[in-house]
Formats: C-alpha cells, sequence, structure tokens
C-alpha cells in the first residue's frame, strides 16, 4: 500500500492530528522521530468499500 502524510498540526495542549491519504488497499506503517528510538508508530490497513 502506499500512504502519504498530507498534514501535520500540533494544538496547545501538545495534541498532535495526522492526516493521511492511501492510495490503494493494503497495510503500511507510519513511524514518527529518529529510527533508533521512534516517537510514534501508526499501522495502517485499508480496505475497499462500496461508495453510495
Amino acid at each position: 500500500m502506499l500512504a502519504l502524510v498530507t498534514s501535520t498540526a500540533t494544538d496547545s495542549n501538545g495534541d498532535s492530528r495526522v492526516t493521511v491519504r492511501a492510495a490503494r488497499i493494503g497495510s503500511a506503517t507510519v513511524t514518527w522521530g529518529p529510527q533508533s528510538a521512534p516517537l510514534f508508530t501508526l499501522r495502517l490497513s485499508v480496505a475497499a468499500y462500496p461508495v453510495q
């Protein structure tokens, strides 16, 4: 799967918001921070669904 981080924001409380767009179905892992000690890891699984 191909996933792209399209935007990030952090509010005054330190909460972060990330928008990720998937180009096709499958799985992806998005990691923030250095490879030796990532701060956060997000695992995505995207499935196809019918559009109404």
